[in-house]
């Protein structure tokens, strides 16, 4: 009976003293967690809002590719590759250059062609093509955070994953825009204020051409955009090579390359800038040119001076 009566009490004692235990053990663990979340918040690693860069880098393919950054008035000579930062300018004449996001995507900036990098966001990516034309591979996106918009002067094109191709017009003043064998892209014309029109779907292997005058706009099968498969497919086989080779580099090494770009133009500048003179200096060129031109007739014509 006493062995039963133990038995009972030892059993009441669990149902008071466990509870209490892992309450504690669960108190213990909040204020661990807590402790390592304001010790990484003030290690600037944990941002609760953080929104994350694509790792954007530009490489020269052929010909002519120039790059100008924020606030300044000069545009580089690309040679080779180079991290970009937002707001980063490209210029093409005769070349051709490419545009890697990480490796899941890849973007051919064509020939006569000015493209500005207006955001690498991954929440909200922005490219603005104010002539020529791009076309571009993007993997699909699986997170619906990251996302991507190319605009022209007449349109906004919203990128979901996609294989597709934009171009404008300055002489026409319209674009064009198409849709490969993946994907979709929401087009939204501009009115005249830059506001948004009604949004057109353009759907797998077709295409849509407008202009700021035009009323309606039909997407129809691909015919004169056609011509950017060729792109699509180099860039397909370009995205698969990406994948396996794609090395992130440091903040350090991005800012030394861009510094080595940007001030070898520079240097070229100051190399080809003419060299100002003085008056007293211009008339001592002109006397030194003078005495130069009489003393080499002198010379040419001692030899008739000595068969005299």
């Amino acid at each position: 009976m006493q062995m039963q009566k133990l038995f009972l009490l030892l059993w009441a004692l669990c149902f008071v003293l466990v509870p209490g235990g892992i309450n504690a053990q669960n108190a213990s663990r909040t204020v661990d967690y807590q402790a390592v979340l304001q010790e990484a918040m003030k290690s600037g690693k944990y941002n609760q809002g953080q929104d994350e860069d694509w790792d954007a880098r530009l490489k020269k393919i052929s010909g002519n590719v120039r790059v100008k950054a924020l606030g300044s008035e000069e545009w580089s000579a690309l040679e080779g590759e180079m991290p970009l930062d937002s707001d980063d300018s490209i210029k093409t004449a005769d070349g051709v250059a490419e545009v890697y996001l990480d490796d899941k995507g890849v973007v051919t900036v064509g020939r006569n062609t000015e493209l500005t990098i207006s955001s690498l966001k991954k929440s909200d990516a922005a490219f603005t093509l104010k002539f020529g034309n791009i076309a571009a591979k993007i993997q699909h996106f699986l997170d619906e955070k990251l996302k991507m918009q190319v605009r022209t002067p007449s349109a906004v094109c919203a990128v979901r994953g996609t294989e597709f191709a934009v171009e404008y017009s300055q002489l026409g003043k319209d674009t064009g825009v198409a849709v490969f064998d993946e994907g979709r892209l929401a087009v939204s014309p501009l009115v005249g204020n830059g506001e948004t029109q009604t949004e057109y779907l353009v759907e797998k292997n077709t295409e849509l051409t407008f202009a700021l005058s035009q009323k309606r706009f039909r997407p129809v099968p691909l015919s004169r955009m056609s011509r950017y498969k060729t792109s699509i497919i180099v860039m397909r086989a370009r995205l698969n090579v990406l994948k396996k080779s794609w090395k992130p580099a440091s903040d350090s090494r991005k800012t030394a390359v861009r510094d080595r770009v940007f001030k070898r133009n520079i240097i070229r500048r100051v190399i080809d800038k003419p060299v100002r003179v003085n008056k007293k200096g211009k008339r001592t060129m002109r006397l030194k040119k003078t005495l130069k031109i009489k003393a080499n007739k002198k010379a040419a014509a001692a030899p008739d001076e000595e068969q005299k």
